[in-house]
């Protein structure tokens, strides 16, 4: 069964949540986060030399895993992409209805960030740590 994205329902979509204070509100903030861990991690991104080694297990072997300082470029990338991510989510389920939960995903969204943010800082710390 294909689904015909209708323009005009998203639209109309769109505009429902726009009306709705606190759901807008909760949006705002959730971008307002994803800017902040977007910059702040964009700014904290040395060049290094040195290459982090990363043990794994697969299938009962161990394996080491290493990659080179630009690989963290794309971590700029996951704050925007989580906020598009939960704030599409909302629209969809502020559409069929469903407020409470629209409200629920955007604040695991902003959980979510600030746990990355957390993550990445101290993946980051690890680079200038040597």
């Amino acid at each position: 069964m294909h689904m015909i994205i209708d323009k005009e329902a998203i639209q109309q979509a769109i505009k429902q949540v726009l009306g709705n204070r606190s759901l807008t509100s909760l949006m705002f903030f959730m971008a307002l986060i994803g800017v902040i861990y977007s910059v702040t991690v964009a700014l904290n991104i040395h060049s290094s030399d040195v290459t982090a080694y990363s043990r794994y297990t697969a299938f009962g072997e161990a394996h080491f895993y290493k990659n080179h300082w630009q690989y963290l470029i794309s971590f700029v990338a996951f704050g925007p992409l989580v906020v598009i991510a939960h704030a599409s989510l909302m629209v969809k389920l502020y559409a069929i209805e469903r407020r409470q939960t629209a409200l629920l995903v955007g604040w695991i969204g902003i959980a979510i960030v600030i746990i990355a943010f957390v993550y990445t800082m101290a993946i980051l710390g690890l680079g200038s740590a040597t």
